[in-house]
């Protein structure tokens, strides 16, 4: 994971969460001790589509192995920039595997109100808040760094939850939140937040209330999927509606639920592999898409889940675009998800629907109905 964070208007540092579970430790080295390797590299560019390097610098950080897993916050102090907005590419290279993950951050130097003006912290560990969220019982402390603003927190309700994505043929209006936001309270620059139900939290500096910096709050062991309720949300985008709503209604749920996948296979040992699948893909979609939503119930996460990692990924400053190609015609298939900002989070990607996807759509979600796993 990587965020910027601003300390001021001028004063912005790079962050790098590594969790050390993902590295590779080796004892082949003159101490002979369980040791990982890791270069990190950033370079600024203007911006995605204007990629010429402005500036850019390199570290490499040995990590000891601990007896337990362990979390490690980097810290790097981007040099001062003349530009107002600009990119920050980060690249973080585990040395001894070869593997490399790319990371791509947007700062605005003009915004008072953006996310990257709030660092949360883990009031437990002390380390900062990697993800984009919170679990009931966290309790997190909330800075906020840009201005001599006191911001007001704000609680909400969890009717966003209630709402599943439309198809990505569909030619309905988009739905629009109706998250209620109450009990607007001033806090100082500093607030510890505690996560005592799952819901939305927001604070704002904007007299308006036009900017939020929401930190939703989320029961059970988010990002894993471990409930009937839970399981049953992503079969919306398998089972019809009358089925969907049958099982909602249903007083016994998980019975509802394996009752869906062994209609799929008539197998239970396939209905595993099914199901093994399909909420792994689920709960990536929630690590990789949360906002304001559970990652599973977003239009990436709808996409994702029915037809798994796309063969290309193109990110530019109003969209990303998901190709997949179909080896049997040759043909490609491209999902363009439109940047937008909303009350309820800083951005949030809206899929460009067409009846185009149609044809796409109805044989990948029939392939998992006939009890086979879709793939391109």
């Amino acid at each position: 994971k990587v965020f910027a964070k601003k300390r001021n208007l001028e004063d912005i540092d790079l962050y790098v969460i590594i969790n050390d579970a993902e590295l590779l430790f080796s004892k082949a080295n003159a101490q002979k001790s369980n040791t990982a390797m890791v270069k990190i590299f950033y370079k600024v560019m203007e911006s995605y589509e204007k990629t010429a390097l402005i500036d850019s610098c390199t570290r490499t950080i040995n990590f000891s192995k601990e007896p337990s897993s362990k979390t490690y916050a980097i810290k790097l102090k981007l040099k001062p920039q003349e530009l107002k907005k600009f990119v920050v590419q980060t690249t973080v290279t585990d040395l001894l595997r070869g593997k490399m993950s790319i990371h791509f951050t947007e700062i605005d130097k003009t915004d008072p109100f953006s996310e990257d003006n709030y660092m949360v912290t883990q009031v437990k560990t002390m380390q900062p808040l990697a993800e984009h969220y919170i679990k009931k019982g966290d309790a997190v402390r909330i800075d906020y760094l840009c201005t001599s603003k006191y911001p007001a927190l704000m609680s909400g309700d969890k009717s966003h939850e209630l709402t599943i994505p439309l198809s990505p043929y569909s030619s309905d209006p988009a739905v629009e939140d109706t998250t209620l936001f109450y009990n607007t309270t001033e806090k100082n620059a500093s607030y510890i937040l505690r996560g005592d139900t799952a819901q939305l939290y927001a604070s704002t500096a904007d007299t308006n209330y036009k900017r939020n910096f929401v930190l939703p709050c989320f029961d059970g062991d988010f990002p894993n999927i471990d409930t009937p309720e839970e399981m049953m949300l992503p079969l919306a985008y398998l089972a019809t509606p009358e089925e969907f709503a049958n099982m909602r209604q249903s007083s016994a749920k998980k019975l509802a639920v394996d009752d869906f996948w062994y209609s799929c296979t008539r197998d239970i040992r396939k209905a595993k592999e099914l199901i093994k699948v399909y909420y792994t893909r689920a709960i990536i979609s929630n690590i990789l898409f949360t906002d304001y939503r559970k990652g599973m119930l977003t239009d990436r996460g709808m996409i994702y889940i029915i037809l798994g990692p796309p063969r290309i990924l193109a990110i530019t400053s109003t969209s990303e675009v998901w190709t997949y190609r179909d080896s049997k015609s040759g043909q490609n298939v491209r999902f363009v998800f439109r940047r937008t900002r909303t009350k309820l989070s800083g951005e949030k990607y809206v899929l460009r629907r067409s009846t185009e996807f149609k044809t796409t759509w109805d044989h990948a979600t029939q392939t998992w109905r006939k009890g086979n796993i879709f793939t391109f």
